[in-house]
């Protein structure tokens, strides 16, 4: 674990899911909670358990893993400073894996001791890690492993072990929609005053503008793994059934039952219509979001639901699911179906195939409701967190105005 230091209040980041190949939700979370520390009074905070030039061992070795299991019986990880990047860090070697272990064994967090810590650390994840001597901040994004058992392959049991482990040691718990932070409260028992929403931000890339587009423009576009959460296999079928001409573009890497979900492919009445692109970079995927005729994202369960909030701010029009979070952070800006329902997901797709007068709307209305997710939003809802730990005192006020 490394957690860089400087001359600013620092506010440690766990750097786990940062930088991680295809771009997961939890990784732009990261990478923006620590650009937009970085842009305010906070200084942005890299945590990662290795330097650069140890990320190419093998860390499934059989050395390794005996290694890793000695280290997690302790109590605790000791860092020490070391360079990284050109700056001062803390090292933990393995410590995000050797935690995992230890509380397999002990079923407690493995805590680390910080020599001149950061005034705050943020955990980006739950994991089962606790920083000594400093405010621990936890990021919970959704419950769906215990709510929805059915749509992921995570240990539900393990997992409420450690969600409630991770929250009852932390000063705060951090979460991303009014949706989550009401689960929290209800099945974790976790005290009101002590869960706070801040929504997440929508970073572009400014290269965006500039990058190739990866897909026809005026397409019906998904953003997403391809999983029995995201309800691909529905989105298909309504795609099929609409009798759109568009192309349905389904950007991202496989997820859980993946080929299950794809299998759909043979029942559409024209399957070259809908193309499937690998995780493609950044730039050109804010393209192809910023040139369709609208996104869709009718998934099943969401914890927040970013593809949304970025075809809003880019003001492209969208089809999402009704109820839960996902009609949460669309605001009344979106339209709406039954999720499972594929009659009604089709008779939306056929709308936005047709209606201008309704993309117009739905773009309009979309750009409006960004600003709820815009960096400088975002920034100043952290500010108060963060003012709100220093100090030490609940509670902080609940809502975001």
């Amino acid at each position: 674990m490394i957690v860089v230091l400087t001359d600013r209040f620092r506010i440690g980041i766990d750097g786990r899911n940062i930088g991680r190949p295809n771009g997961t939700g939890v990784a732009n979370y990261a990478s923006t909670l620590a650009r937009t520390c970085g842009d305010r009074r906070w200084r942005s905070v890299r945590v990662i358990d290795a330097p650069a030039a140890a990320t190419t061992r093998s860390t499934h070795s059989p050395t390794a893993k005996v290694r890793r299991f000695l280290s997690a019986v302790r109590q605790s990880a000791i860092a020490k400073p070391v360079m990284f990047d050109g700056e001062m860090a803390w090292l933990a070697p393995d410590v995000f894996r050797i935690a995992q272990v230890h509380f397999n064994i002990r079923r407690r967090l493995l805590t680390v001791t910080l020599p001149d810590p950061p005034a705050v650390m943020h955990w980006t994840y739950p994991l089962p890690l606790h920083v000594a001597g400093v405010a621990n901040v936890v990021t919970v994004h959704d419950l769906i492993p215990l709510l929805e058992p059915d749509l992921t392959d995570i240990c539900a049991i393990r997992m409420e072990r450690m969600l409630r482990a991770t929250t009852s040691r932390a000063a705060y718990v951090v979460t991303v929609s009014e949706t989550v932070r009401a689960d929290i409260i209800r099945r974790l028992g976790v005290p009101a005053e002590k869960v706070v929403n801040l929504y997440q931000a929508v970073d572009l890339p400014p290269e965006a503008t500039d990058a190739p587009l990866p897909c026809p423009a005026g397409s019906f576009v998904y953003v997403g793994s391809i999983e029995r959460r995201k309800n691909i296999a529905r989105l298909i079928a309504a795609h099929g059934r609409s009798g759109s001409l568009r192309m349905l573009v389904l950007i991202g890497p496989d997820g859980d039952h993946a080929a299950t979900e794809l299998a759909a492919l043979s029942l559409h009445p024209n399957p070259d219509r809908v193309l499937r692109l690998p995780w493609i970079g950044r730039p050109s995927l804010v393209q192809a979001i910023r040139c369709a005729r609208a996104l869709v994202f009718p998934s099943l369960a969401e914890g927040f639901g970013l593809p949304i909030a970025e075809a809003m701010t880019l003001g492209t029009p969208v089809l999402t699911s009704r109820g839960g979070a996902t009609e949460e952070i669309a605001g009344g800006a979106a339209l709406l179906a039954d999720p499972r329902d594929v009659g009604e997901l089709a008779d939306a797709v056929a709308r936005l195939d047709r209606d201008d007068e309704l993309c117009a709307r739905l773009g309009a209305a979309g750009r409006a409701r960004a600003g709820l997710f815009s960096i400088e939003a975002y920034g100043e809802r952290l500010d108060r967190l963060y003012h709100q730990v220093l100090a030490g005192s609940l509670p902080m006020p609940v809502g975001i105005n």
